[in-house]
């Protein structure tokens, strides 16, 4: 598939608990889509643990079907420090490693 062909996601503002099935909805129509998912992050000014689970299982779900999801660019800002907390950027998973660092995700 091209660059064309795939489903850009963006989040902006709070993605937190409080908004996080808005933010889930998002996702699944994305991915529902079928071809390569792609997540912007760039808006986004206050994230919590829930974003971090909800692209972590959307990244496992993908691989699970054999479809590609990665970030528009590396996490960064309040969605970096939940990472790095939660324990999603340790080096013993190089799959997860790479999806968190931009890169993709497909099985």
């Amino acid at each position: 598939m091209s660059r064309t062909d795939e489903y850009l996601v963006s989040f902006s503002g709070s993605v937190t608990v409080s908004s996080i099935p808005d933010a889930y909805a998002i996702l699944v129509a994305g991915m529902e889509h079928g071809g390569p998912v792609v997540v912007s992050l760039d808006e986004v000014e206050d994230a919590d643990l829930t974003l971090a689970q909800l692209l972590e299982a959307a990244r496992l779900t993908a691989a699970a079907r054999g479809q590609e999801i990665r970030l528009e660019k590396p996490a960064e800002g309040a969605l970096l420090q939940v990472l790095q907390r939660g324990g999603f950027l340790e080096p013993d998973d190089s799959d997860r490693l790479n999806f968190w660092s931009g890169g993709k995700t497909q099985s």
